[in-house]
């Protein structure tokens, strides 16, 4: 007696409370009473809310795994698989679908589809009656999902071109609305929640240590979640500081199972649309967030504790590798500032003591910010934000003009084409420039990013372990020295030079090696101890006679430039090919 296996399948999740599944299920179980068969409920297929147009169960569903199956021989040849309709299986376009039921039929399966009481096997399809039924049939179910699907198309195009609401009813998780007629309405506790993650982000939290802090405090998740969801993770927070969505915008989506094979998020159409959900954060704090985000990504954060203020910054003066500072929990020097490439065992390059170079840096920084970065500063990005602005209008005016030109001409003369898809690459980077410089422009206060009490706090908060309000304290530390410092070439024991933001560069004389004295002056056969000479300072005299020579600072590619690097080889490699073509 031959196995038999059934395989169910609806398309969405709002089936799942219909009569579909039971529907298909009670079939098969009478189909096998009907013909004196058992069904092996043990080995069910079932793809529940997963779409056969898109060709998604074949693909990774458990129709792909009974594939697999018969490709391996777990499933023997001769079984017989029960589904209530071939559309059950597939909806793909015809090529596809007959492939796919070829297939399964030179495997030696024998699918019944109960709707019309066949049997579809190789037997069966040699047969031109049959076969050409089976085309039929397939090609009636793709059509039939086509119609379905255009004109659902059609309604979003609608809703779309006339600025509606009622085809979306998804939005974010902190608003609610009654029906999809009514109004959205802001969830208060959920909007609360969304304003502290900003407010950390800008303060300088990065991803992770928000999402750690809202699950030791038990935030409730302001994001509409899945059932099997474990609440809050570094995705979650990050997500929410990406959607400009706090903001009122909306950005319409594209998001067909076409759209979806090339891009998960589907594509875009249209521009933003703005006051399209209530607003709940303010553009300051958005801009304050986005730049201490940018701030941040001078390094990857594994210092979870930031007790490494100077993260991503700084740098061995002798071969340009990173510090790397390697924390002490006993002895006096609190941490050690080590040359990575030291640790790697490259180098030979010196080891320094944390406590002797700190205070000193952190000095430098702090009167150079008070002297240099005062509101001239802030005036001179008010100017640079404007002459951006006037830059993108006379490039979106030259866009218009060559717009002009290709119509005229056709699209014939190759030129234009070319040219304004430079202009339009051009205004994209004046923009992104331009939104960088307002960011910066939201962060700078009245007078300077530092303010009086700056260096005592630093030195008060900087080596208090496992705390909080002194993580917090340097978290925020860290954020204010990444927006004035560009570089700092440690050269240990000697000296630390710094290269800021907007080009200057300062020396900083470095303490030399010393140990804390263990003498007694208060013991009775006290003797003081004798004088050390000063160690020379070789690399601090070269600077101070401009003879200096400073190593590039190897700084980590981030993942998008080495894919531009990648993508950039591609497009040369395929312009070589043209060439050598038309040649």
């Amino acid at each position: 007696m031959p196995r038999i296996i059934s395989y169910t399948r609806y398309s969405s999740s709002k089936q799942a409370g219909g009569a579909s599944y039971s529907r298909q299920v009670e079939a098969a179980k009478e189909w096998c009473e009907k013909n004196g068969y058992t069904l092996d409920e043990r080995d069910r297929y079932e793809d529940l809310g997963v779409s056969a147009y898109s060709g998604k169960n074949a693909k990774k569903g458990d129709l792909f795994t009974l594939q697999s199956k018969l490709q391996s021989g777990e499933i023997e040849p001769g079984t017989i698989l029960i589904v209530e309709a071939l559309d059950r299986i597939t909806r793909e376009a015809l090529p596809k679908a007959v492939n796919l039921l070829m297939g399964l039929a030179n495997s030696g399966l024998t699918v019944v589809t109960l709707s019309d009481g066949r049997k579809w096997d190789t037997e069966t399809m040699e047969d031109l009656g049959a076969f050409m039924t089976s085309v039929l049939t397939l090609y009636r179910g793709h059509q039939e999902s086509e119609q379905k699907s255009d004109r659902v198309r059609k309604a979003f195009k609608k809703h779309r071109d006339e600025g509606l609401q009622q085809g979306f009813g998804s939005a974010p998780g902190w608003l609610t609305r009654e029906d999809k007629h009514s109004p959205w309405k802001v969830d208060e506790p959920k909007a609360e929640i969304v304003r502290k993650v900003f407010e950390l982000s800008a303060a300088g939290y990065g991803s992770k240590l928000i999402a750690k802090r809202a699950k030791d405090e038990g935030w409730p998740p302001p994001t509409r979640l899945r059932e099997e969801s474990e609440g809050w993770h570094a995705q979650m927070a990050g997500q929410i500081l990406r959607n400009r969505a706090v903001l009122g915008e909306h950005q319409h989506r594209i998001r067909t199972h076409e759209a979806h094979a090339q891009s998960w998020a589907g594509f875009t159409v249209g521009e933003p649309i703005k006051d399209y959900y209530p607003r709940i954060i303010s553009d300051e704090l958005w801009n304050r967030a986005r730049a201490s985000i940018r701030t941040r990504a001078v390094a990857k954060r594994r210092d979870v504790h930031y007790y490494n203020v100077f993260s991503g910054l700084m740098y061995c003066g002798l071969c340009g590798a990173p510090i790397h500072r390697k924390s002490e929990r006993t002895g006096h020097s609190h941490a050690q500032l080590q040359c990575s490439d030291k640790l790697a065992g490259k180098t030979e390059c010196k080891t320094m003591a944390a406590n002797r170079a700190d205070p000193d840096i952190l000095r430098a920084i702090y009167e150079y910010s008070i002297g240099a970065l005062g509101s001239s500063s802030a005036a001179a990005v008010s100017a640079d934000v404007e002459a951006l602005e006037v830059a993108i209008t006379e490039k979106l005016e030259e866009c218009d003009r060559i717009a002009d030109a290709v119509a005229k001409t056709g699209g014939r003369v190759q030129s234009f084409i070319k040219k304004s898809i430079s202009l339009e690459d051009e205004v994209e980077a004046l923009k992104m420039q331009l939104a960088e410089m307002r960011e910066q422009q939201a962060l700078l206060p009245a007078n300077t990013v530092f303010d009086d009490a700056f260096l005592t706090e630093a030195m008060a908060y900087l080596y208090i372990p496992e705390d909080e309000a002194a993580k917090e304290k340097r978290a925020e530390l860290h954020l204010k020295i990444a927006r004035v410092v560009e570089t700092i070439w440690l050269f240990s024991y000697d000296l630390a030079y710094i290269q800021y933001k907007d080009g200057a560069m300062q020396p900083v004389m470095l303490q030399h090696k010393q140990l804390p004295s263990r003498v007694n002056p208060n013991a009775k056969y006290h003797k003081p101890p004798k004088p050390r000479p000063v160690p020379e300072k070789p690399y601090w005299r070269a600077a101070m006679a401009g003879e200096l020579l400073l190593p590039e600072a190897r700084r980590a590619s981030s993942f998008r430039k080495k894919k531009l690097k990648t993508l950039l080889l591609e497009y040369e490699e395929e312009a070589e090919e043209r060439r050598y073509v038309d040649a």
